[in-house]
Parts: structure tokens; sequence; C-alpha cells
């Protein structure tokens, strides 16, 4: 394809460097732009070579085909297209969220679940920067944990969510000191001897026996075989 350049074409006509028709009437003795052999055909097989490039046959009683061929062709692409567009925009959609899921930090610790770990934590600021999110505190300190428990025939302790009891050291009570009994040993002899009887005295009433003590009356250690973990508790 070319533009008109023939001898009466005018120059500019469609822009600096551009020529075009022209009646040229503001010319003198200057016909209007005519057309060429050269210009013509090529104009020709232009819209031609589209309209069949786009799978039609040139009809003469159809002015109307160059425009069949465009929207035929473009519509097609037109589909195309927006299918490849929404697919792409699928395609950001699931990129963009699985760039957020491993943009964030799995917490396998929930608000108020406890963290177990053999490592060992001074700070309540060193588990999160362990963990990477959450607010903390230590929990269990000192304690054993023992599982909830709905069995009515358990202690009522067992069965009281967050209750804490026990104790490190205890000491025995009367009533809980194993019922027992003590023996005593009894001489016999003379009161004018070395050894008297132990039941015998000067002024004719009964005599008591008694036993000397022994213990230390001490607390005894009252806990069981154990190895001390860090236990935290998250807050926020």
């Amino acid at each position: 394809m070319h533009r008109i350049d023939s001898a009466t074409a005018r120059a500019n006509a469609n822009g600096k460097g551009k020529t075009g028709f022209h009646d040229n009437a503001d010319l003198p003795n200057q016909d209007a732009t005519y057309f060429t052999p050269e210009w013509s055909n090529a104009l020709q097989e232009e819209v031609a070579n589209v309209i069949e490039g786009l799978g039609l046959t040139l009809d003469k009683s159809d002015n109307g085909q160059l425009l069949k061929a465009l929207v035929q062709e473009f519509g097609k692409k037109k589909v195309l297209e927006d299918a490849i567009k929404d697919y792409k925009e699928l395609i950001k959609e699931d990129r963009d969220r699985l760039d957020k899921l491993e943009d964030r930090k799995y917490e396998d610790t929930q608000i108020g679940e406890t963290f177990w770990t053999s490592k060992h934590f001074v700070t309540a600021e060193a588990v999160a920067e362990y963990k990477g999110y959450g607010k903390w505190q230590r929990a269990l300190q000192g304690r054993v944990a023992v599982g909830f428990s709905d069995n009515a025939e358990d202690h009522i302790d067992f069965r009281t969510h967050g209750k804490e009891y026990g104790e490190h050291e205890h000491i025995l009570t009367v009533e809980e000191m194993p019922s027992h009994g003590h023996t005593a040993d009894i001489h016999s002899g003379n009161i004018d001897g070395n050894i008297r009887a132990g039941t015998q005295n000067t002024s004719g009433m009964e005599a008591n026996v008694g036993t000397s003590n022994t213990g230390g009356g001490q607390a005894h250690n009252n806990m069981q075989p154990s190895k001390t973990l860090d236990c935290w508790e998250r807050i926020e």
C-alpha cells in the first residue's frame, strides 16, 4: 500500500510528509488530485487480501465483505483475548493467594494453648522471637500437668479445670500415721536389789511405762521422678 503520488496529489494533505487528495481550487491552473492505476490497484489488493485472507470469497454484489471479515476475525479474537485475560487474572489471583500463604507465618500454637519445649527461654520475648508470633507467659511453673477427668469417682481436684493442688513436701499428721504400737521391756526384781519390778513402786499406786521419742518430725519429699522443661502459654 502507498499514499497517492500522482502529479496532482496534494503534499502534506494528511500531515507532514503525507500526501492526499485535494480539489486544488486554491491553486491556479491546477486540476484536482486524480487516481493512478498503481494506487487504485494497491488499494484494491489491500482490501481484497484482507477479505480473502480471512476466509471469504470476493463477491461483487456484496459491499460489506470487509466489515464481515473483520467482525468475524476480531470477534473470535476478542473472545480469545477475553479468555486469555480472564485466565491471566485467575493465575494472578492464585499467585497472590499463594504468595500470601507463603508469607504467612504458620501459627502452630493458638491463643490459650501451651507450648512445651526442651529448649530453655529466659524471657517471653525470646519465645516470641523464636516462634515468630504471639505474646507469651510461663505456664505450670513448678507444677505437673494432670488430664482433666469427667469420672465422678475421681478426686474433685481432677474434675476441676485449672485447679492447682498438691505440695512439694509433707509432714504427716497423727491422723495420717499408720496404726501401730510400741513394746516396752519390763524387768522383775526386788526393791532392795539393783533391779526392781517395772510395776512396783513405793506408793502402792499403778506405775506407768513410757517409751522414748524417735524420729525427726521433718517433712518428707512428696515429688515423683521428674524432668523440668519449658512450658509457655500463648496469651495474644
